[in-house]
């Protein structure tokens, strides 16, 4: 069988996680070129995994890459043009989240795709990973009954470096974008779109969010409450209410959450461990792969619809919260 060329465009941490794990999937991966704007950390990592090619221009990355697909690892701001050129050329696209910094970008990459018949998936590597899909199948089976409220929240504690992308708008710096999408991801998975929103923060010298805090409220008598921060880091479990019991993601539950608790309001709590290999990454890409050889130009578990109502949500939080990258928008 011959192995599934990958083209990589960022060489950050992600980007070095994301290929490392390629060794996991079930069928022969081979990554054939990456792109980077840095000449020497570009070709440090192509010796780092044996990459062929080294571009440092997205014109000749996509001209010569002679890639199968394509996997989209920069800063925010970065990604609608990336990932607009790759689909104009039918050239599948997995694109770390957020898959874009508003609603309209996300539109025209969607409408994009779906002129040129190619595959676009966010990668927003959570939806597949072993914890999520056993707290989704615990909660389709009723163990928890008809959920009330979910409790999320993600801070880290951002480097004091004024260069550092976490704080730049014209990166797409702030809180919300860079980790608030994990727990508005997981609302909108698990709760669907709120009636209402509610958000605030707090804002750097520059403009960006340094903390945000979002309520979401259902006119099903059901409510979110999400956190994000770079001022300080949290290691709260996500807890999930039902009117049955609960369910709780361990941390580090955006990533690899060492177990899911069972606690049933009449009974014993269940503990379910987590462990699997790698980072985990390979989960989505074994998604794309897949949804590719069946010709498919979206994932039925992560559909072009959801990434377009999770930014459209992203979108009003910003705007209460009054953040704007307006040399992007």
């Amino acid at each position: 069988m011959e192995p599934v060329k990958w083209g990589i465009i960022g060489t950050g941490s992600i980007a070095r996680e994301f290929v490392s794990d390629l060794v996991f999937v079930n069928a022969p991966q081979q990554v054939v070129a990456v792109l980077g704007h840095n000449k020497d950390s570009t070709k440090e990592f192509a010796g780092t995994f044996n990459i062929p090619h080294a571009f440092f221009e997205l014109d000749t990355f996509i001209a010569k890459g002679n890639m199968d697909v394509a996997y989209i690892a920069t800063p925010h701001t970065l990604h609608y043009g990336q990932v607009m050129q790759c689909l104009q050329h039918r050239i599948p696209v997995l694109c770390e989240k957020p898959l874009t910094i508003n609603e309209t970008q996300c539109k025209e990459l969607v409408d994009t795709a779906r002129a040129a018949q190619t595959f676009l998936m966010e990668g927003m590597w959570l939806r597949f990973l072993p914890g999520i899909r056993l707290v989704m199948s615990l909660i389709s089976k009723g163990k928890i009954g008809k959920i009330v409220s979910l409790r999320a929240s993600m801070g880290y504690k951002a480097p004091a470096d004024p260069d550092s992308r976490y704080f730049d708008p014209a990166l797409g710096g702030g809180s919300l974008l860079d980790l608030g999408v994990y727990p508005v991801f997981l609302a909108l998975l698990l709760m669907g779109v709120p009636d209402t929103i509610k958000a605030v923060g707090t804002l750097s010298e520059e403009g960006i969010d340094e903390t945000c805090s979002v309520l979401f409220h259902y006119s099903r008598g059901q409510h979110a409450t999400l956190e994000s921060s770079l001022k300080s880091e949290t290691k709260l479990p996500v807890e999930i209410a039902g009117e049955k019991g609960t369910i709780k993601m361990l941390y580090p539950w955006f990533e690899k959450t060492p177990g899911i608790e069972l606690q049933l309001y009449n009974g014993e709590p269940v503990t379910y461990p987590m462990q699997w290999e790698g980072h985990g990454l390979y989960f989505e890409t074994e998604e794309v792969l897949s949804c590719i050889q069946n010709k498919q130009i979206e994932s039925k578990l992560l559909p072009h619809a959801f990434s377009l109502e999770m930014i459209r949500t992203m979108d009003e939080i910003r705007s209460q919260v009054n953040v704007s990258y307006s040399m992007h928008e």
